[in-house]
């Protein structure tokens, strides 16, 4: 609306000018008449309105259709300045309106389809111990990862309950690859009311193991791959903030540590704005021997999941930092097939297991 309102302004400059242009050319014209000894050519301005609205008393009818004439052209000049001047006090209020309108939440962001399936290389940032990260969405609330080294080696399965509203995690079940492609569940996380990360295992049902204060809101679990990021990622060229915690079973008690609070600086975004990149520091990625061992998140604009991140605090014991890279994303039914096809061909012509 409001660019089509400016153009008729601009269109309605133009004609008045034109008019105003038409009508001092005829005023001349009338002078002349009444006057046939003016000098020509006549270095005078023309008095355009006494022309128009005064009449000498002998007069003839070619003047007076002259001067007809230039009173149509004055009266249409005017018009366009007069209607000029009316889109003049409408034009702000439309420029309000508009920019309320685009402040107003554009609706929730974009999701990735159920299906959706993410590859990603998670290793040293040498290259050094590479390892198959797979992300899939079952459900708009739901994230199964697998972790797989080699084929027909152990793998880690990973599923994730979020609450979009709350940005969150609000469980995880860790587990192992089967042959038939089920999770076999071993631990159970759970985030309740109070922000306790309550820590189960064998049974979702058994008594707590542990149950330390969750990070701050939002949290990320750090061992997870910020596989969260496929469905609660950042979409704002922004920064925001996040709690993280890691499972870390090499080593003494508690397996969940809670590292703390972590921020994502926004430096830039990329390839025509496709991609966020963040600087990542904090507590949570603070090392009391070496100092911040953060580094750089890069981020889909539209989706939110990762694309790469490269930090310096590992996130499991044989890796000396981290490193993780997208190299596949597959969307909806066809994601479902590369999830299924990848779980199976895990398995696949491998030796028989011997007694």
């Amino acid at each position: 609306m409001i660019p089509a309102l400016s153009i008729g302004l601009g269109l309605l400059a133009i004609a008045s000018l034109v008019f105003w242009i038409l009508a001092v050319r005829l005023s001349y014209r009338i002078e002349r008449l009444r006057k046939p000894d003016l000098p020509n050519p006549r270095l005078v301005y023309t008095n355009i309105f006494a022309t128009a609205f005064w009449t000498p008393p002998a007069s003839d009818p070619a003047e007076k259709k002259l001067q007809s004439q230039l009173r149509t052209r004055l009266i249409a000049a005017l018009s366009c300045l007069l209607v000029m001047a009316g889109f003049s006090f409408v034009l702000p209020v439309l420029s309000v309106e508009h920019s309320a309108t685009a402040e107003a939440p554009a609706g929730p962001p974009p999701i990735h389809a159920v299906g959706t399936t993410l590859r990603y290389i998670r290793s040293n940032q040498s290259g050094t111990e590479p390892e198959t990260i797979l992300v899939h969405i079952p459900a708009p609330n739901r994230i199964h990862v697998v972790k797989m080294v080699a084929p027909c080696t152990d793998a880690a399965y990973v599923t994730a309950t979020v609450d979009p509203a709350a940005n969150e995690v609000t469980e995880l079940v860790g587990g192992r690859l089967q042959q038939d492609s089920a999770q076999l569940p071993q631990a159970f996380l759970t985030l309740d009311a109070s922000r306790k990360l309550i820590v189960r295992f064998g049974d979702a049902t058994s008594e707590p193991a542990e149950m330390p204060d969750a990070p701050p809101a939002p949290w990320r679990m750090y061992d997870f791959d910020l596989a969260e990021f496929a469905l609660l990622g950042p979409r704002e060229p922004r920064s925001f903030t996040f709690g993280l915690a890691m499972a870390w079973p090499d080593g003494p008690p508690p397996l969940v540590r809670i590292l703390g609070s972590a921020n994502a600086k926004f430096l830039y975004s990329s390839d025509s704005g496709a991609k966020h990149h963040f600087q990542v520091s904090g507590p949570a990625f603070i090392d009391p021997a070496i100092g911040d061992r953060g580094g750089e998140l890069i981020t889909d604009a539209k989706y939110g999941h990762v694309v790469e991140a490269r930090f310096g605090r590992p996130n499991h014991s044989n890796y000396s930092n981290f490193l993780l890279k997208l190299t596949t994303a597959t969307e909806g039914e066809a994601g479902t097939k590369v999830w299924a096809d990848a779980l199976a061909a895990h398995w696949n012509n491998c030796p028989a297991e011997t007694p």
